[in-house]
């Protein structure tokens, strides 16, 4: 445990090396939540209800959405890729270290970075501007809900790092896969205001249980609550895909290093 430790310290203080780059950084993430802030409150100034949302729950969404995603999107799993074109992968596979719990230490460093920072940047916003939030619901629930929806995300994005064993071009494939899951995982919107059969197709993927349904348990009350059976749905769906994202990391992960080789130094 104290070998994990020690790489979780080392990561989070890579981040501070480079401290225009770090401040750039957050300059950034901070500008990601004031743009849909600011586009839909010019939209609420027009109507007052978006679906069954007021401009209090829609702000509640976005910004409990923001805190979310920090933890469960930020990552560290691109390096993964990048050390298996290079060779560097064997540096790890030879020490007596486990690999998984070497790179999630690492993951968990950034995702502590990311949730530490982006809790006082939410805080200032909300300070600032004055908004309107409601207290979150359904803490209980949230919970598991919240834990699940990073571990999917962990998985999906060693899925992807493990590309690296059959192709170089690991990025663009990881570009396009956080376009879309910005798109269709309701960073920008509670989902539920899309047309029905989109929003039921966009149900089967997992995408919505990443950001979407951890976020829409803290807002839920009486006039934007999921039903009960939705909600044991949607939560069922969600282990579900917990465990088929675990089953394809690992079988990419076994496939892939059966078929690994370098030759350099």
């Amino acid at each position: 445990m104290k070998k994990y430790l020690a790489v979780l310290t080392v990561t989070i203080k890579e981040y501070f090396v480079y401290r225009l780059n770090f401040i750039l950084w957050r300059f950034r993430v901070v500008l990601n939540i004031l743009l849909p802030l600011f586009l839909w409150s010019s939209i609420f100034e027009k109507q007052a209800v978006i679906g069954n949302y007021n401009i209090t729950v829609f702000t509640s969404y976005l910004l409990y959405g923001n805190l979310i995603a920090t933890f469960v999107f930020g990552t560290r799993t691109f390096d993964i890729s990048s050390d298996i074109n290079d060779g560097k992968i064997i540096n790890i596979l030879l020490k007596p270290v486990s690999f998984f719990s070497y790179h999630f230490s690492r993951e968990i460093a950034d995702k502590a970075v990311n949730l530490f920072f982006a809790i006082f940047e939410i805080g200032f916003l909300v300070w600032f501007f004055k908004l309107n939030i409601i207290s979150p619901n359904n803490l209980l629930l949230f919970v598991p809900i919240f834990i699940n929806s990073v571990l999917i995300s962990y998985f999906i994005n060693l899925s992807l790092s493990f590309l690296g064993f059959w192709t170089t071009e690991v990025w663009p494939i990881r570009f396009i896969f956080s376009i879309l899951l910005f798109f269709v995982a309701g960073n920008y919107f509670p989902l539920d205001i899309l047309p029905k059969p989109i929003y039921n197709f966009i149900l089967v993927t997992p995408f919505p249980y990443m950001f979407y349904l951890p976020a829409k348990l803290l807002i839920s009350n009486s006039s934007t609550s999921l039903g009960t059976s939705e909600t044991i749905s949607l939560i069922s769906l969600s282990y579900l895909w917990l465990i088929g994202s675990y089953i394809v990391a690992r079988t990419v992960w076994k496939s892939g290093i059966k078929s690994f080789s370098y030759w350099g130094r």
